[in-house]
Protein backbone atom coordinates (compact mmCIF):
# COMPACT_ATOMS: atom_id res chain seq x y z
CA UNK A 1 0.00 0.00 0.00
CA UNK A 2 1.01 3.81 -0.62
CA UNK A 3 1.14 5.81 2.22
CA UNK A 4 1.54 9.46 2.44
CA UNK A 5 3.49 11.31 5.39
CA UNK A 6 3.41 14.69 6.44
CA UNK A 7 4.46 16.24 9.81
CA UNK A 8 4.31 12.82 11.65
CA UNK A 9 0.74 11.81 10.51
CA UNK A 10 0.23 9.37 7.46
CA UNK A 11 -2.27 8.99 5.32
CA UNK A 12 -3.70 6.19 3.06
CA UNK A 13 -6.16 6.16 -0.13
CA UNK A 14 -9.75 5.84 1.06
CA UNK A 15 -12.85 6.46 -1.29
CA UNK A 16 -11.06 8.64 -3.91
CA UNK A 17 -8.91 10.32 -1.26
CA UNK A 18 -6.82 9.85 2.25
CA UNK A 19 -7.21 8.94 5.63
CA UNK A 20 -5.47 9.57 8.53
CA UNK A 21 -3.99 5.55 9.60
CA UNK A 22 -1.48 4.59 12.56
CA UNK A 23 2.14 4.29 11.22
CA UNK A 24 3.00 0.83 9.27
CA UNK A 25 5.58 -0.54 10.94
CA UNK A 26 9.03 -0.39 8.75
CA UNK A 27 7.46 2.17 7.63
CA UNK A 28 10.78 4.61 6.58
CA UNK A 29 10.75 9.01 6.62
CA UNK A 30 13.28 11.20 5.99
CA UNK A 31 12.41 13.40 8.94
CA UNK A 32 10.54 13.88 12.12
CA UNK A 33 8.65 16.66 13.48
CA UNK A 34 9.77 18.99 15.55
CA UNK A 35 9.02 18.13 19.22
CA UNK A 36 9.86 14.68 19.20
CA UNK A 37 11.04 12.61 22.28
CA UNK A 38 14.07 10.42 22.86
CA UNK A 39 13.91 7.35 24.68
CA UNK A 40 16.37 4.94 25.51
CA UNK A 41 14.78 1.37 26.67
CA UNK A 42 17.45 -1.57 27.63
CA UNK A 43 20.33 0.72 25.98
CA UNK A 44 18.49 1.26 22.50
CA UNK A 45 17.51 4.80 21.42
CA UNK A 46 14.31 5.12 20.17
CA UNK A 47 12.42 8.47 18.93
CA UNK A 48 8.86 8.96 19.93
CA UNK A 49 6.08 11.35 18.29
CA UNK A 50 2.62 10.94 18.26
CA UNK A 51 1.87 7.69 19.44
CA UNK A 52 4.70 6.25 17.17
CA UNK A 53 8.25 4.63 18.14
CA UNK A 54 11.56 5.29 15.32
CA UNK A 55 14.73 4.06 15.69
CA UNK A 56 17.39 5.65 12.90
CA UNK A 57 17.68 4.08 9.95
CA UNK A 58 20.60 5.35 7.61
CA UNK A 59 20.06 8.75 6.79
CA UNK A 60 16.35 8.78 7.68
CA UNK A 61 13.81 7.11 10.33
CA UNK A 62 12.08 3.46 10.68
CA UNK A 63 8.86 2.97 12.36
CA UNK A 64 9.26 0.05 14.53
CA UNK A 65 7.42 -1.81 17.43
CA UNK A 66 6.59 0.68 20.21
CA UNK A 67 9.49 -1.27 23.46
CA UNK A 68 7.97 -2.46 26.44
CA UNK A 69 9.20 -0.02 29.17
CA UNK A 70 9.67 2.57 27.27
CA UNK A 71 8.37 5.67 29.23
CA UNK A 72 6.95 9.05 27.17
CA UNK A 73 5.52 12.11 28.60
CA UNK A 74 2.52 12.58 26.01
CA UNK A 75 -0.09 10.30 24.20
CA UNK A 76 -1.51 11.20 21.04
CA UNK A 77 -5.70 11.96 20.85
CA UNK A 78 -8.38 9.32 19.85
CA UNK A 79 -6.23 6.99 22.77
CA UNK A 80 -9.05 4.15 23.79
CA UNK A 81 -8.99 3.49 28.08
CA UNK A 82 -9.20 -0.27 28.44
CA UNK A 83 -9.86 -1.56 31.80
CA UNK A 84 -8.38 -4.52 32.60
CA UNK A 85 -8.17 -6.34 36.48
CA UNK A 86 -9.31 -3.12 37.91
CA UNK A 87 -6.29 -1.18 36.03
CA UNK A 88 -7.04 1.52 33.49
CA UNK A 89 -4.28 1.22 30.36
CA UNK A 90 -4.65 4.26 27.52
CA UNK A 91 -4.55 1.73 24.21
CA UNK A 92 -3.29 3.67 20.77
CA UNK A 93 -2.52 1.83 17.70
CA UNK A 94 -2.84 -1.52 19.29
CA UNK A 95 0.00 -0.39 22.12
CA UNK A 96 -1.14 -0.45 25.79
CA UNK A 97 0.39 2.61 27.89
CA UNK A 98 0.14 2.47 31.90
CA UNK A 99 -0.02 5.82 33.31
CA UNK A 100 2.67 6.58 35.47
CA UNK A 101 4.39 9.22 37.34
CA UNK A 102 7.92 10.37 36.46
CA UNK A 103 9.65 13.66 38.78
CA UNK A 104 5.67 14.06 40.13
CA UNK A 105 4.66 14.38 36.74
CA UNK A 106 2.42 12.80 34.38
CA UNK A 107 4.00 9.81 32.05
CA UNK A 108 2.97 6.28 30.22
CA UNK A 109 4.29 3.72 30.36
CA UNK A 110 4.48 0.94 27.34
CA UNK A 111 3.18 -2.62 28.49
CA UNK A 112 2.63 -6.01 27.47
CA UNK A 113 -1.00 -6.64 27.37
CA UNK A 114 -1.70 -10.59 26.55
Amino acid sequence: MHYRYEAGVYYAPYNGGYRVVPAPVQAVVPSLPAGYETVVVDGTQYLYYGGNFYIPYQDSYQVTAAPPGAVVTNLPEGCEQVQMDNVTYLKYNNTYFQPVSVNNQPAYEVVNIE
